[in-house]
C-alpha cells in the first residue's frame, strides 16, 4: 500500500520493482499520456508516469520517493509521497471489482478498514482512460 496526494492505493508485490528516495526527473516531449520525463537511476532511464497528475492529486512530502513500477514496457517510475509504502497480505477472494473511471485498476480491497484500489501497474499509460483524460 503507498498514497499519492494523500490517496491511498495498492499494488500487486509482484508489480513493484521497489521504492526508493525520488531524484530529479528530467522533462521530455512526449505524446504518451502522463509521461512528460525520464528518471535516471545508476545505468538505468526510466519513463516516470504522473499519477499525481492523473488522479489530480499532488504529491504530499518534503522527500518524495520512487516507486519503480514493472510495467509491460519496462519499468517505470512513479512519484508517490513521503509516506513510507507498507506490506498488507491480502487473500485474492476479498478482491472486489469496483467502478473507477480515474485510474486502471485491479479492483478494490478493504486494509484497515478502508477500500482500496489495486492499481494495475502493467497497463498505465495504455488504457483508454488516459487517452481522454489527457
Amino acid at each position: 500500500m503507498f498514497s499519492v496526494g494523500g490517496v491511498k492505493l495498492a499494488a500487486r508485490t509482484e508489480d513493484v520493482g521497489g521504492v526508493s528516495p525520488w531524484t530529479e526527473s528530467i522533462p521530455v516531449p512526449s505524446r504518451t499520456p502522463f509521461v512528460q520525463a525520464m528518471l535516471k537511476r545508476g545505468n538505468q532511464v526510466m519513463p516516470v508516469y504522473d499519477l499525481a497528475s492523473r488522479l489530480g492529486s499532488p504529491v504530499q512530502g518534503d522527500l518524495l520517493l520512487c516507486l519503480e513500477a514493472r510495467h509491460l514496457d519496462g519499468p517505470m517510475a512513479i512519484c508517490i509521497d513521503a509516506d513510507v509504502p507498507s506490506l498488507e497480505t491480502v487473500d485474492a477472494a476479498a478482491i472486489r471489482p469496483n467502478d473507477r473511471e480515474d485510474i486502471e485498476t485491479l479492483g478494490t480491497v478493504t486494509i484497515g478498514g478502508k477500500d482500496v484500489a489495486i492499481v494495475a501497474m502493467q497497463r498505465l499509460g495504455r488504457s483508454r482512460q488516459d487517452a481522454v483524460r489527457s
